[in-house]
This record gives structure tokens, sequence and C-alpha cells, in this order.
């Protein structure tokens, strides 16, 4: 039992690190109304994203009125544009509830991202298109210093779990 009680405080700071530290899509979320639909793009970035740090997208089209996502989407065509060229084109196959994209902006700057929602099995397959301005800022090595600072952390509790530990040990 006293080896449970022991544990207890680790695992509750392992769980604090972990929230303080997570990353989720909580970031800024850009949505245009197309006739009766939402194109809706979420980042994990609750700022302006920076150059050479990865950012995350989710790709949702939702109903105007209900806001529930669309589920007869078959592709998601994204284009991100640079200086007049094209720096990434691809499609994506939906997954419900999220469709994501990765993605390193490799110079800062300004950058249109255009989403286009399709479904196969229409005459008319384009349902929604909407274009994002994005604009990137220069690395300023704010990202490596979180990094710093949770390895630290992380040995420091490392080292106070070994010195609890090796402490119970002796007093036995």
């Amino acid at each position: 039992m006293s080896q449970i009680k022991r544990t207890i405080p680790f695992l509750m700071a392992f769980a604090i690190a972990a929230a303080v530290f997570a990353n989720g899509l909580g970031g800024e979320r850009l949505e245009k109304v197309i006739g009766d639909q939402i194109v809706d793009v979420g980042t994990d970035q609750e700022g302006t994203p920076v150059a050479g740090e990865p950012i995350e997208f989710d790709f949702n089209l939702l109903d105007g009125q209900s806001r529930e996502p669309l589920t007869y989407v078959t592709s998601v065509g994204i284009d991100i544009g640079h200086n007049g060229k094209s720096m990434v084109n691809c499609d994506l196959i939906p997954e419900l509830p999220t469709t994501f994209l990765f993605y390193t902006f490799p110079e800062a700057g300004s950058y249109n991202l255009k989403v286009t929602f399709f479904d196969k099995n229409r005459d008319r397959q384009e349902l929604a298109t909407a274009i994002f301005p994005l604009t990137i800022s220069r690395s300023g090595g704010r990202t490596r210093a979180l990094y710093i600072a949770a390895l630290l952390v992380g040995i420091f509790l490392a080292l106070l779990g070994i010195y609890w530990g090796a402490r119970s040990r002796g007093a036995r």
C-alpha cells in the first residue's frame, strides 16, 4: 500500500507535465461560408505560425445550419501557394471526424491556402472552395526553448524520483 502512495505523486506530476506540454487543435480556426456550407480549417497554432516549425491543419465541410460535418465528402483538395508558386498540391481522403495535414512552411511570408471539397458521386463534383490568406513569421527559437525546458523538467522529475526512491529504501 505504501508503494502505491509513493507512486501517486509521480503519476500526478507526469499527468500535469503532459497536460502543460500537450498540443492539440485548440488553435486558430479559419472559416468561410460558401452557400449553405461552411469550409472549416482548424490549426494547432494559437498565434502566428512560424517558419521552420510544423503546423497541423484539419479540414471539415460543415452544414451551415447545424454545423455538423457533411459525410458525403469523398476528397479534399489542398493547395498552398507562395509568391505565385504552388508549394503543396494534394488530395486528401477524409476520415471522419477530421482530415489532417501536417506542413512546415520553409520561410516567412504570405501564403494562400486553397481548400476544395469534392464528392465524386455527383455530377458537379466540387462542393465548396475557399481561399485563406496565411501569414508565416520568422523562426525565433521560441519552440526550441520550450523543448529544452520540457527536457529539463523531465530530467528533474526523473532525478527527483530516483532520489525519493533511494531515500525511501534507505529508511526501511
